[in-house]
């Protein structure tokens, strides 16, 4: 599962128009149009001169979603906090750049104090309960994303959340509910159908989450999205039925997508496994631990790969350090660990 899997569909945040001030306009607008740096500078100015509704903010933090530039950000809205009035919107902005640089309990308590300023904000419902998923609050996660859910209902991005939730947490057939509510009101939403595969899966609907996955694929090429993992999850649900040959060109398009990622050179190391090519799995697995030495299950691969081909030696220290990882490494925490 990939990690930080709420992810966030920017698309589906792309028809609504303000009617508040000219900046408030602008800015949505060049949201609308991807042009990020010039959204965030101008959503801002809207911020600060007062939105008329909760998407100004909502959208002035995916632009830092897609831009990366949180440091920048927090100087921005400490210095705004400093010198203005408390409002939500600073507060949620605050607590959700404080959210993307994994400082949780900041975050929970700037929402906190926003709380109290809009008890009905939808927002700070869902950043609490992705707060809480981090932080291994299940019972106030799942709480948190309903009460978001209600408060916003016709947003696919909450419905999409919740159905990965409830996906973590195996309730599937929740998962696959808020999947379809999700898809009735944005019906192209790549995470959703990618999650769809992923549910199917779980049920032993194999044509269905096969016709799932593909569908989040053909959607990531028409919408130009680059994410390798509808490719990792479609290609390790083949590998698992036997398929090596077609789960290899899987691996290799997320691959494509991203060179770096250690589970795709994990994955294809364990395709060319399958396939007898032992020469390049031992060359992917290498790679994938280089991405990621954190993730204990390359060690026991790559430890199983040098036994077979009689370096035992070799293979020693990898399952030494794959059980010290899994001691080591916490449960995972629903499903924020795409």
């Amino acid at each position: 599962m990939k990690p930080g899997s709420f992810a966030v569909c920017v698309l589906c945040w792309s028809a609504g128009l303000y009617a508040g001030s000219p900046a408030c306009t602008e800015g949505a607008n060049a949201f609308r149009a991807r042009k990020y740096g010039q959204a965030q500078t101008v959503l801002w100015d809207c911020i600060i001169a007062g939105a008329s509704d909760t998407d100004a903010a909502h959208q002035l933090t995916l632009t830092y979603r897609e831009l990366k530039n949180y440091d920048a950000g927090i100087r921005r809205v400490q210095a705004a906090l400093a010198s203005l009035p408390r409002s939500a919107d600073l507060l949620y902005v605050a607590a959700f750049l404080q959210f993307r640089q994994r400082n949780h309990q900041t975050s929970v308590r700037l929402l906190g104090e926003a709380y109290r300023v809009n008890p009905e904000d939808w927002r700070i419902h869902q950043l609490f309960a992705l707060n809480y998923v981090v932080l291994g609050i299940r019972d106030g996660a799942v709480t948190e994303f309903q009460r978001a859910v209600s408060l916003n209902p016709s947003n696919p991005e909450l419905h999409y959340q919740l159905a990965r939730f409830y996906h973590s947490d195996a309730l599937i057939q929740e998962s696959v509910n808020e999947s379809r509510k999700a898809l009735a009101i944005f019906p192209e939403y790549p995470e959703v159908f990618e999650n769809l595969g992923l549910c199917y899966e779980a049920l032993g609907e194999d044509q269905l989450a096969r016709e799932n996955f593909t569908r989040a694929i053909e959607l990531l090429d028409k919408l130009e999205q680059k994410d390798e993992w509808p490719f990792l999850n479609y290609g390790e649900f083949l590998l698992k039925l036997g398929d090596a040959e077609a789960s290899a060109k899987l691996f290799q398009r997320a691959l494509d997508t991203n060179p770096k990622s250690g589970k795709g050179n994990y994955f294809m190391g364990r395709a060319m496994r399958a396939l007898g090519q032992n020469d390049k799995a031992r060359v992917y697995l290498e790679r994938s631990l280089q991405a990621d030495p954190t993730d204990p299950a390359s060690y026991f691969e790559l430890g199983t790969l040098l036994t077979r081909l009689g370096e035992r030696e070799a293979a020693k220290p990898l399952f030494e350090r794959f059980q010290a990882l899994r001691k080591a490494r916490p449960a995972r925490v629903g499903a924020m660990g795409k």
